[in-house]
């Protein structure tokens, strides 16, 4: 896999007036860090497959990847409404009815860091989907007194579902908050969070990088943003030894004004605390390119947001066509797409995988959405 690194240039003197505080080794913005070695492949190369299964399959690895950010789901009143038009918080049922539609459109959840390369592992005839929480909201992940997890906080509804079609993996993304206005711990029942943390990446969920305190990005110096990482990173890591934290969503999705800071969002240190994101997920702005798309951006990655109406409706404009989605040849080894989308290759981004172009001598026919009939049988 591609570990990816922002090259960054500026002068001594401006190093020094965005630098760390005194205590802090503070790392150039885009200098290298040390990672660890990524296991070589032992298994043997797939074989591409045919151009009449291809186009069977109306393959399509430059597709657009859906990226769904949810945040509250059944939370407490929010500015004096339940659920916000900004998708802010939304009901248990809409949160049961979304999966269903994913499932009769055919997505399969993956982790954010799994899209991050061109060898995706999606079954054949798949879209890849990727959902993500926001804040460590406490229902998200909430626990009864009995101690079991609450059927109606998001990570009960996933469950659930999992267990009625295994064919679905319990695969998420959870953005950490450690501290803040919206919750005195992560989860916010305080003395579960690491009880909370280790079952979440026991069971193959992704634990990524909020920051520390939720606090807006746009103005603040070098020095916060670098300890806004690092202490996020310190906070989980503690809790969870071990656990990889590679990619980071903004707060609000609001990014610093000044460009030349984006890099301390990406590598930087804090004391012993080294931390490294390969990507920044924006808030909004629709499905995502893919890796291997020459007009992918790592720094600004766009996400759907849960608002009334807006996963429906890009679950539908994907489904029939009128947005080009990804559609997997389910070779993790092979880039498949039609020779119409040639040009939009970055062939730097295909990580070693084998880039395989095919004809399409008549229109594909899009996919059909039975979301009623689906969704009530599911």
């Amino acid at each position: 896999m591609k570990t990816l690194f922002r090259l960054f240039v500026v002068t001594a003197a401006a190093l020094l007036s965005v630098s760390c505080a005194n205590q802090q080794a503070a790392v150039r913005p885009g200098a290298a860090l040390a990672q660890p070695a990524a296991p070589p492949i032992v298994r043997p190369l797939l074989l591409p497959l045919s151009p009449v299964k291809l186009a069977a399959l109306h393959a399509d690895e430059m597709g657009r990847i859906p990226i769904l950010m949810y945040h509250a789901i059944n939370g407490p009143s929010f500015h004096g409404r339940r659920y916000d038009a900004n998708g802010l918080n939304i009901a248990p049922q809409t949160f049961r009815k979304q999966l269903c539609l994913m499932y009769a459109a055919h997505w399969y959840p993956v982790n954010m860091r799994d899209v991050l390369t061109s060898h995706i592992d999606v079954p054949a005839g798949k879209t890849p989907v990727v959902i993500t929480f926001d804040d460590a909201r406490g229902s998200q992940f909430h626990y009864l007194k009995n101690e079991t997890i609450d059927p109606n906080c998001a990570l009960g509804i996933l469950e659930a579902f999992h267990k009625k079609h295994r064919d679905w993996p319990l695969r998420a993304t959870f953005y950490i908050l450690p501290k803040s206005a919206w919750n005195p711990a992560p989860f916010w029942q305080p003395g579960t969070e690491t009880k909370k943390l280790r079952y979440l990446a026991s069971e193959g969920f992704e634990i990524a990088n909020h920051t520390t305190t939720h606090r807006l990005l746009g103005r603040l110096p070098a020095s916060q943003l670098c300890w806004e990482m690092a202490e996020c990173q310190r906070y989980v890591v503690d809790r969870v030894p071990g656990v990889v934290m590679d990619t980071m969503a903004l707060p609000g999705g609001d990014a610093p004004k000044n460009r030349a800071l984006w890099p301390y969002l990406l590598n930087g240190r804090l004391g012993t605390i080294i931390y490294h994101n390969r990507c920044i997920l924006m808030a909004w702005g629709g499905p995502s390119r893919a890796w291997s798309d020459k007009k992918f951006d790592p720094d600004r990655v766009t996400r759907i947001g849960a608002g009334p109406g807006w996963i429906e409706r890009a679950l539908a404009q994907m489904s029939e066509g009128k947005i080009r989605e990804y559609v997997s040849d389910g070779n993790p080894d092979t880039v498949a797409i039609p020779r119409s989308e040639a040009k939009e290759v970055n062939p730097k981004s295909l990580d070693g995988a084998r880039l395989v172009i095919y004809d399409i001598r008549k229109p594909a026919k899009a996919k059909v959405l039975v979301a009623k009939d689906s969704a009530a049988r599911t």
